[in-house]
């Protein structure tokens, strides 16, 4: 089933409510490093299962990053562990896989996923196509899954409670870039509005999610703004985050969170590429643009998807093979002096 909005929409939130409201067990989960969005609608929807008497477990590829800590409920989020994932997934009713619709998304899950294929939904907004199998609630224009999960919870007669109310709030915060991306639409800010009079705190969520960094970010920020560099007559920043300088700084994944939202937001640029090296044959890219310069497009000739203005991909090669493919590709795709490539 492919949840977008249309006549079928009310048929499409039945649905998912009648998978999970057949389950007793259930197990829910998000992408490989965990965020705001997937982090906020996971707690927002176990909330609601727990109180409606169902046993419920978060687990997930990743531990919890520390920004997104205070959105922890009781019992906390559980991180991977080849035992406890075993366990819960040979025993689980229904898993609920919230922000992500690519089986490798699911990191060191995705075996126990596919041994014990429990039956599944999928939760999520992005353009990605499908390849989990099991039921799909979607809408490629929300601007979170946190959208998705507050219209599911509205749809089921939830009994709102702050902690449900700032989770989701966080949720979408945390994927509109405070609400200043152009992925905010009108309604993005009614729901916004509708949490914060059921309790939402603002404050707490926004003290975490963008007032809050650590200093090996601060430090590995500076340096990427000292060696950035600039293209196609100053429409285009990439930069490139190795491993060494990591460990140098002390930084962890968490701290390039934002990075390349920085470099986009320099004058001039349309289209900002920040390379991350994962480890010896493995590099992840982050891509994000304004206006019609289409990054999703252009991710997906590397493997990767997202949004319109936002995308990433993720190679199993060497930080010196991907920069030596991606710069110039990017270069040529969105320089203006060869026309207008990488357009919607």
């Amino acid at each position: 089933m492919t949840g977008t909005v249309g006549a079928n929409r009310s048929a499409d939130l039945a649905a998912a409510r009648e998978l999970m409201e057949g389950a007793s067990k259930l197990v829910l989960t998000t992408h490989v490093q965990p965020d705001g969005d997937g982090i906020g609608s996971e707690v927002a929807l176990a909330c609601h299962l727990r109180a409606i008497g169902k046993d419920v477990v978060i687990l997930n590829p990743h531990p919890t990053p520390p920004r997104f800590r205070f959105l922890e409920p009781n019992p906390p989020i559980v991180p991977f562990d080849p035992a406890v994932a075993e366990r819960a997934l040979s025993t689980t009713d229904a898993l609920i896989v919230l922000d992500i619709s690519v089986p490798n998304r699911l990191g060191k899950l995705e075996s126990y996923v596919m041994e014990y294929r429990p039956k599944t939904l999928i939760i999520d907004h992005h353009a990605d196509p499908g390849q989990i199998d099991g039921l799909e609630l979607r809408n490629v224009a929300a601007s979170a899954t946190g959208e998705l999960m507050y219209e599911l919870l509205e749809s089921w007669s939830v009994r709102w409670t702050p902690e449900i109310a700032t989770a989701l709030y966080a949720a979408i915060a945390y994927d509109t870039g405070g609400f200043r991306f152009a992925n905010t639409r009108q309604v993005t800010h009614r729901i916004a509005a509708d949490l914060i009079t059921r309790g939402a705190d603002t404050l707490l969520a926004n003290e975490n999610l963008f007032e809050s960094y650590s200093v090996p970010r601060i430090k590995l920020l500076a340096r990427v703004l000292d060696s950035f560099e600039l293209s196609a007559n100053g429409r285009v920043a990439t930069a490139v985050v190795s491993v060494g300088l990591m460990t140098e700084l002390g930084a962890v994944n968490e701290d390039v969170e934002g990075i390349v939202e920085v470099l986009r937001s320099i004058d001039g640029v349309v289209v900002a590429t920040l390379i991350k090296e994962v480890g010896p044959s493995a590099t992840k890219i982050s891509f994000r643009s304004s206006g019609p310069y289409n990054v999703n497009a252009f991710a997906s000739q590397f493997g990767g998807g997202g949004h319109v203005n936002a995308a990433g991909a993720f190679l199993r090669e060497p930080l010196d093979t991907v920069v030596q493919r991606v710069i110039p590709a990017v270069r040529d795709e969105f320089d203006p002096t060869v026309g207008v490539a990488g357009h919607a």
